[in-house]
């Protein structure tokens, strides 16, 4: 299989932002200030026969403005180690990502040469332990991606000299606790995902020593045993916990995290009782909560908060109508999902003010027609999801008012072939589903 000119998919978006974040100069010249002039470092010269090798084999190369290759990608299913080894003629380049089973430890020796890599993304490729042993010389990396790879606790071991390291992802790995042990002295790290791993809370505790921005513990053995120690990262922003056993007991420790920004737990069995206790965070701006046992004590907590703009808690069915229209007291929300909840007509109408919202999810919710005109309201959508509800066609053909408007789901909704028409018609760039 040939290389594709992208691989959009597998680059963790976390690790990306972080990149943006650590490395704004990007492709910029950079520079050496002396006591009497300031002096250019001189970049070496591509080897155009190594770059046209590389573009033969289909990689994607992207260059600065002056022709310098600072990024390469590609994913193939069969073995290009012989065309990984013209690497080193690009020693200019800043961001390698690679997937696919034909990536593979063969020949990927040669990263060690690459001295200016911030970024690797080896996400879903073949390699192991020995492509670790070449990660371990890049001592300007700055994120790597090792998600759904086949690396072991020993292979962590050879990263242990990156000290300029700020976000490691190794979701869907087989990392334990052993392999933490290697992680706690890259004290640069800011950044820790370790989704679908199997850590167990002697492993988290052992991640208290960094001073962690972000932590995402998602589908992991994490349990109440932990929270204690992840109350003292006084440092996060945003923590992910879904499906985790943390309860009420365990969110006590929470309230520590004075600088959280995202709270994630979908879920997990969190009541009214727990989210007391994120009533002082003040800098929470996206809550995702769905599937948790939030209950009108604990929205009455939340839609206190000041600057949440990002709120989902779909499926969460112990909410009343009278819990949800609590929401319309958080102006600042430009994301609302409501699937699968007691939202009613009352309750959106109580939301009617949130006149910043871009994507609302109200699908298998209980509006109806009366319903159309709060939607209208909403100007600034660019998402709505109406699936599944008894809107009518009448109001959903009123829909066309909102100019903004990008996507529309409108399935099992009964309405007609001809609304769908009018909508197409009067919106050409409508995406809308049925």
């Amino acid at each position: 299989m040939p290389f594709f000119k992208s691989i959009p998919l597998s680059v963790p978006r976390v690790i990306y932002c972080l990149i943006l974040l650590f490395s704004a100069n990007g492709c910029q010249p950079t520079a050496e200030t002396g006591s009497d002039a300031t002096q250019k470092i001189e970049v070496k010269p591509d080897d155009p026969a190594a770059v046209k090798a590389l573009e033969e084999a289909r990689f994607n190369l992207k260059k600065d403005a002056n022709g310098i290759v600072r990024e390469i990608s590609g994913a193939s299913d069969s073995d290009v180690s012989e065309a990984i080894s013209h690497l080193a003629g690009i020693p200019n380049v800043e961001n390698v990502l690679f997937s696919g089973p034909g990536i593979t430890d063969k020949g990927m020796d040669v990263l060690a040469t690459l001295k200016n890599v911030k970024r690797l993304d080896l996400t879903d490729s073949a390699i192991g332990d020995e492509t670790l042993k070449a990660v371990g010389a890049m001592e300007n990396l700055q994120a790597l991606a090792l998600r759904r790879t086949g690396f072991t606790n020993d292979g962590l071991a050879h990263l242990k000299s990156l000290g300029k390291l700020r976000a490691i992802d190794l979701r869907n790995s087989n990392v334990t606790d052993e392999g933490i042990d290697h992680l706690v002295g890259l004290k640069s790290l800011v950044d820790v995902q370790l989704e679908r791993t199997v850590v167990t809370d002697e492993g988290i505790r052992k991640l208290s020593s960094l001073a962690l921005k972000s932590l995402n513990l998602n589908t992991t053995a994490a349990t109440d045993g932990c929270m204690e120690a992840i109350g003292s990262m006084t440092t996060l922003e945003s923590i992910q916990l879904d499906s985790s056993k943390i309860s009420d007991a365990g969110m006590v420790h929470v309230a520590n995290l004075k600088n959280l920004k995202r709270l994630r737990i979908r879920d997990t069995d969190v009541t009214g009782e727990g989210f007391a206790h994120v009533s002082g965070l003040t800098k929470l701006e996206r809550l995702e909560l769905r599937g948790t046992s939030l209950d009108d004590d604990g929205m009455k907590v939340i839609t206190a908060l000041p600057n949440v703009n990002y709120l989902d808690i779909s499926e969460c069915r112990l909410v009343s109508a009278d819990g949800i229209a609590l929401i319309g007291k958080l102006q600042k929300l430009t994301v609302l999902a409501l699937w699968e909840t007691k939202t009613d007509d009352d309750a959106l109408a109580a939301c009617s003010g949130l006149t910043n919202l871009t994507e609302l999810n109200l699908e298998a919710t209980r509006i109806t027609p009366a319903s159309g005109p709060v939607l209208l309201k909403f100007a600034q959508l660019k998402s709505l999801n109406i699936a599944g509800t008894q809107i009518g066609d009448e109001a959903i053909n009123s829909l066309s008012g909102l100019k903004n408007l990008e996507s529309l789901n409108v399935a099992n909704t009964g309405v007609g072939f001809d609304i769908i028409d009018a909508l197409a018609e009067a919106n050409p760039s409508l995406k809308i589903t049925e």
